[in-house]
């Protein structure tokens, strides 16, 4: 989710009171893992979430495995204001670096 968040992050997550809305971050529990992304889109009990630099949507997603939305940030300390800096065009050059050095070093899936 860089730029937004970054290593080391704190989010403070809040319940869901009513389905997300496209564009706000929420907290998701994959098979795998806990993940914050973004949500592309909603319909009939289901989300479209993606992270703002990775390559793809992720599977589609039940709108029970959505454990809340990213409300606060905190780093280094200090609540930021304006975290939400949405997906970016640096962000997306970087994630594509990562992933090839991480193929380069054997790391890495090819997709």
């Amino acid at each position: 989710m860089w730029p937004s968040l970054r290593a080391g992050d704190l989010a403070g997550v809040e319940p869901l009171e009513a389905a997300p809305r496209p564009g706000e971050v929420v907290l998701a529990r994959f098979a795998e893992a806990l993940v914050l992304h973004r949500v592309r889109a909603t319909g009939q009990g289901m989300l479209s979430l993606r992270g703002d630099n990775a390559a793809r949507v992720d599977p589609p997603l039940p709108l029970s495995h959505v454990l809340g939305r990213v409300r606060r940030v905190r780093r280094a300390g200090v609540e930021l204001e304006g975290w939400d800096w949405g997906p970016s065009r640096l962000g997306r050059v970087r994630a594509l670096v990562k992933r090839r050095v991480a193929r380069w070093l054997g790391k890495g899936a090819r997709p």
